[in-house]
């Protein structure tokens, strides 16, 4: 399925693009969109890029990616807006004008590099901590890798208005031992146990991006690894 983002499910959530991995036996178990397994062989040659859309056309950047068969994904999350008057519940993308994508290096530069069309609108998310490509002359583009996408997307995939992204130094961390949420909503989500916002969640680092926190976690819901 190469289903964009804003696509109602019958239940009338979102439901985002899965990358490209075998069916789940049961992916309601974990929440996750219906592709994503728990235990996959990714193949060797494609990559989690993090892509940037300019302002307005993330849009038209997601339908030229989907032409060509790449899977997307754009996580999404509840949120109040009023208009006239009126507060209605609506979904946003989390973090805007940003496309996680599944291809290959060559692919992605098909997409990214002049003379392709949406090189004008669409561009590598760089890691400018990394010394600049010889090859390029540019800071490398960021990637996730597959089994941290997968929890990513496991844990975003809950359409929630508490969750957030943050600044890592906004999030207290209470120890740096990993836990996995073992009940509720998140169950089966993999991170560190942190305070933000006043509350105790679970919090996922994204290279580059920030850190993805969960609603509240209760400590029962908690399990050490």
């Amino acid at each position: 399925m190469n289903t964009l983002p804003n696509v109602d499910t019958r239940r009338g959530e979102y439901n985002p693009p899965a990358p490209d991995l075998p069916p789940a036996a049961s992916p309601e178990k974990h929440n996750l969109p219906e592709g994503v397994s728990s235990s996959f062989a990714p193949p060797q040659d494609k990559q989690w890029f993090i892509l940037r859309a300019t302002y307005g056309r993330t849009e038209t950047a997601c339908e030229e990616l989907k032409k060509e068969g790449v899977r997307i994904y754009m996580p999404m999350h509840s949120t109040l807006k009023e208009t006239r008057g009126k507060k209605k519940r609506v979904q946003e993308p989390l973090i805007p004008n940003i496309i996680f994508a599944y291809m290959t290096r060559k692919q992605a530069s098909g997409f990214v590099k002049e003379p392709a069309p949406t090189a004008s609108y669409l561009k590598y998310y760089v890691d400018k901590t990394q010394p600049k490509e010889s090859s390029t002359g540019l800071n490398p583009p960021v990637t996730v890798p597959d089994n941290e996408m997968e929890n990513f997307i496991k844990a975003t995939s809950v359409l929630s208005g508490h969750v957030m992204m943050l600044p890592k130094e906004r999030c207290h961390y209470k120890s740096g031992e990993l836990v996995k949420i073992t009940a509720g909503d998140f169950a089966g989500v993999v991170g560190k146990v942190v305070r933000a916002a006043g509350q105790q969640r679970v919090a996922l680092d994204i290279k580059g991006l920030g850190t993805f926190v969960t609603a509240y976690i209760p400590s029962d819901f908690l399990m050490k690894i």
